[in-house]
C-alpha cells in the first residue's frame, strides 16, 4: 500500500541533496537488511539518473540544505515483518507570515508499507525503496526538465 504527499512543485530548482538512510531495528539487520547497502543503492540510483546526491559532510551544502531522508521501520512477529518505508525531502523554509524565521520542513514525501516473510525482507525492502526513488526521480524531472 502506498501513501503519498508528493508536492512535486517543491522540487523546482533543486540542485542537489544530501541522502541519508536512517538506522533501523537491530533484528532487521540480523535478518539481512543493510543500512549501508540501501544508502549506497539510493545514491548510485540518483546519480545514474542525473540527480546530484551528496554524502554527509560535502562542502558546500546545497542551497536550502535539502536532505532526502529514508526511513525503514520494521516490526517482527515470528517469521514475518510488518514494514513501513518513507522517503522524505526535508529542507530549510521560511514561513510567509514571518520571513525572518527559518525552520526545517518536509516539502516532499511518499511511503510504502506491507507485510513480508522474514526470508524475503531484504529483497522486498530493496524493491519497495527502489519504487519510492522512482517516484522521486519522476517528480524531480517533471519539475526540472533536462
Amino acid at each position: 500500500m502506498r501513501q503519498s504527499k508528493r508536492f512535486r512543485r517543491a522540487l523546482q530548482g533543486l540542485e542537489a541533496m544530501i541522502v541519508w538512510v536512517h538506522d533501523f531495528a537491530k533484528d532487521a539487520s540480523e535478518d539481512g537488511l543493510s543500512r549501508q547497502h540501501l544508502q549506497d543503492a539510493v545514491v548510485v540510483r540518483l546519480l545514474d539518473s542525473g540527480i546530484r546526491a551528496l554524502g554527509i559532510g560535502n562542502v558546500p551544502e546545497p542551497p536550502g540544505n535539502p536532505w532526502l531522508n529514508l526511513f525503514v521501520n520494521t516490526i517482527r512477529h515470528e517469521d514475518h515483518y510488518f514494514f513501513c518505508l518513507t522517503a522524505r525531502l526535508d529542507e530549510v523554509v521560511r514561513p510567509e507570515r514571518n520571513r525572518q524565521v527559518r525552520t526545517i520542513a518536509t516539502t516532499w514525501e511518499t511511503s510504502a508499507r506491507g507485510v513480508v516473510r522474514k526470508d524475503q525482507l531484504q529483497k522486498t525492502v530493496e524493491k519497495e525503496m527502489d519504487e519510492l526513488i522512482d517516484y522521486f526521480t519522476y517528480d524531480y524531472f517533471m519539475e526540472n526538465p533536462r
